[in-house]
């Protein structure tokens, strides 16, 4: 079954980039459980602003997905290693993924454009498609935004996240 890939990234402790795979029968039944998950007034879930009892119960909900996670790890935050990152991805989801979305950052997205246009040629995946997203326009990138924050943090966070994440190689 084909799969979409939703992509955040974390630049606590070096920079750390969490791709989400889910299968793409799955991407509206998950989208769902997390708007529930929505309190009043908030637009998305966001880890940085939320409790740690919220941010159990989130991951709880997370862990009930069964999704994989790539994990993409670097020591520095450069563009370079943005690069580096969103070039691994491309060429790990090629041949899986119908379907990419990253979260926007608006002070590297002609950056991200540049690197995910070279990135489709290189690796002749011309049918990919993908997005640049704002979080909110998407609650499977909450799922990323949640996971790299949990992986970034480490300790009991990170063990929570770990069942269902893998390191690759960049």
């Amino acid at each position: 079954m084909p799969i979409h890939v939703f992509v955040d990234e974390t630049k606590s402790r070096g920079f750390l980039m969490a791709a989400v795979r889910c299968p793409s029968g799955e991407v509206a039944v998950h989208r769902k459980a997390l708007r529930a998950m929505l309190l009043p007034g908030q637009e998305r879930l966001h880890f940085n602003h939320e409790t740690d009892a919220r941010r159990k119960q989130i991951l709880q909900v997370i862990a009930g997905f069964h999704l994989l996670v790539d994990i993409y790890r670097t020591d520095r935050d450069t563009l370079a290693e943005r690069t580096g990152c969103l070039e691994a991805i491309v060429r790990d989801v090629v041949g899986a993924a119908e379907r990419l979305v990253i979260e926007r950052e608006e002070s590297t997205f002609d950056h991200d454009r540049r690197t995910l246009h070279q990135a489709i040629f290189r690796h002749k995946c011309y049918d990919l498609s993908w997005a640049l997203l704002a979080p909110k326009l998407d609650p499977l990138l909450w799922v990323a935004d949640a996971v790299a924050w949990a992986w970034s943090r480490g300790g009991h966070w990170k063990n929570l996240v770990a069942p269902f994440c893998q390191v690759r190689d960049l």
